[in-house]
């Protein structure tokens, strides 16, 4: 280990308080989405990076009031760009009733920090923003540039966010990137599953539910239409080598933390009925119904096999419409890409344990930085209740992942 490698290390260790405390007061700094208002935050943290040198911020506000912020820390000669990519807005609180601590309040006891976002993803944020700062004390000891690319719009899908940046701001496209969105300090994620969400409608026939031979029922109907998209189940899924073996590898440490089964849910499609709507009272013949469905799908299938295979089930229907509301394709990073090498060594270091790395089920904004072609790893916290009463923090996750940022960001740049 170099020598200066080991001065950033060190400083790692003399900041563990000070994680926890900024973490803390992240927390404590309102950002819920809806309303989306992240300017508190956004300034709370530009306050903060004005105190170093050399290093140019900007806000970026593509729709009031999500504030985005890019900070740009340039290295001793030219280089790589290493980008930090984090969401500043946070689910709603909604009813704080079943809370048992301030939704608010940052309260740190028990090795935890609570409050909405704790997890998701105020410590990744907190995180990325303090190895940020590591790397401005030594800057002339690595090359390229370091990013910081916070945005204001994650929790409802990233379009003034992550997507409007890599769309208009140059520094916010990296050779690679780092994302400490909620997941375990034990689990490198490098890809996620593609998402297909569909609407599908049924037309009917109105009378009433005692004349059912004058009408004909839309629920009916749509429950019909259904089958063979719920049937999507079990679709062949042909994995790509390395992803296979990548998901088997992970199941026994990712299976603990994720839940039995996992790992199915990564290998094959999955059909979610979200939503379904219709009727007016029980003795009427409904006229109409709609469901929504959630189709993931995991690499190897593409939106167009998925679609296809919708279309073959939905369009000789008559009384059947469908829309796709949303769409996605499966992304990943190779497993043994020099990041997601950099990311493993360092977490087995950091943790003192056995460190997996495999694909999430759900999807966060590093697809929109795999789609550009930009190879992306998630680390982060583990999601402890994320979104619900008593959200937290793992004080030893969030440690773990200051100094994971840290070194991989300075090894990735040192190289």
């Amino acid at each position: 280990m170099s020598s200066l490698r080991e001065a950033l290390l060190a400083r790692v260790e003399t900041l563990q308080d000070d994680i926890v405390e900024f973490c803390a007061e992240l927390v404590r700094t309102d950002s819920q989405n809806p309303p989306g208002d992240t300017e508190p935050l956004a300034e709370l943290i530009e306050y903060r990076l004005s105190a170093l040198s050399g290093v140019e911020i900007r806000r970026v506000v593509a729709k009031d009031p999500a504030v985005n912020l890019v900070a740009v820390l340039k290295g001793g000669k030219p280089g790589r760009r290493l980008v930090f990519n984090g969401h500043l807005d946070t689910f709603p609180i909604g009813d704080p009733t079943p809370w048992t601590t301030n939704p608010l309040g940052g309260d740190v006891r028990e090795g935890k920090i609570y409050g909405r976002g704790a997890c998701d993803m105020k410590a990744g944020i907190a995180a990325s923003v303090m190895a940020f700062e590591l790397l401005a004390g030594c800057r002339n000891a690595w090359s390229g540039e370091a990013v910081l690319a916070l945005v204001g719009d994650e929790e409802t899908g990233g379009v003034w966010g992550t997507q409007y940046l890599l769309a208009n701001v140059e520094e916010a496209v990296g050779d690679a990137m780092i994302n400490g969105d909620a997941g375990s300090p034990l689990v490198a994620r490098i890809g996620e599953k593609g998402n297909l969400w569909v609407r599908v409608t049924a037309a009917g026939v109105p009378n009433h539910g005692a004349h059912i031979h004058l009408g004909k029922n839309a629920i009916e109907i749509l429950l019909a239409a259904l089958q063979p998209v719920l049937a999507l189940r079990e679709m062949p899924c042909p994995l790509p080598d390395g992803i296979a073996g990548t998901i088997e590898d992970a199941k026994p440490i990712s299976e603990p933390l994720s839940g039995v089964g996992e790992s199915d849910t990564l290998r094959n499609i999955t059909v979610n009925l979200g939503q379904i709507r219709g009727g007016l009272k029980i003795n009427t013949i409904p006229d109409s119904a709609e469901a929504l469905l959630d189709i993931r799908l995991p690499p190897g299938v593409t939106i167009p096999d998925v679609k296809a295979r919708v279309a073959q089930a939905l369009d000789p229907l008559t009384d059947i419409d469908w829309e796709v509301l949303s769409e996605c394709e499966p992304n990943w990073t190779e497993p043994d890409h020099e990041l997601v090498r950099l990311i493993h060594a360092n977490a087995a270091a950091a943790t003192g344990g056995e460190v997996a790395v495999n694909l999430r089920p759900g999807f966060s904004d590093a697809r929109f930085y795999r789609l550009r072609g930009v190879p992306s790893v998630v680390y982060g916290v583990a999601a402890n209740n994320m979104g619900g009463a008593d959200e937290y923090a793992s004080i030893d996750d969030l440690r773990a992942i200051f100094a994971v940022h840290t070194l991989t960001a300075f090894d990735y740049l040192s190289t």
